[in-house]
């Protein structure tokens, strides 16, 4: 089975710095009420980012791009 990755490096501050082309996530929040989801991560060993998404999103992503 093939995995796609949620998180990938796309801008400047996660693919230069110490360790260039990683975004590496670090801590996920789900808030039930408004099903969204904030993910921590780590982009280029550099810098602290923070993603927002909707969980729902997320898993219809996974079910369309899972093979």
């Amino acid at each position: 089975m093939v995995y796609p990755y949620l998180l990938a490096p796309q801008t400047l501050y996660e693919c230069v710095g110490d360790v260039p082309n990683v975004a590496f996530p670090c801590a996920a929040l789900y808030d039930q009420p408004t099903d969204r989801i904030a993910i921590y991560y780590g982009g280029a060993d550099t810098v602290t980012a923070l993603a927002f998404c909707k969980m729902d999103e997320i898993l219809d992503w996974l079910k369309a791009n899972t093979e």
